[in-house]
């Protein structure tokens, strides 16, 4: 995803811990975007391929 490539590690730490809140927000309410669902779980790949 260009958005997420784009980042640094700086920025990309920071969208993780928001995806940590995010998800915590997602299963209390259900109530989220099929976009947002889509660029936090590619953010979390990018993560996880940036420390391998």
């Amino acid at each position: 995803m260009k958005e997420i490539d784009e980042m640094d590690d700086d920025e990309l730490v920071e969208e993780y811990r928001e995806t940590v809140e995010f998800r915590a927000i997602e299963s209390e309410c259900g109530q989220v975007t099929p976009h947002e669902i889509e660029f936090r779980k590619a953010l979390e790949q990018e993560i996880l391929d940036r420390m391998a």
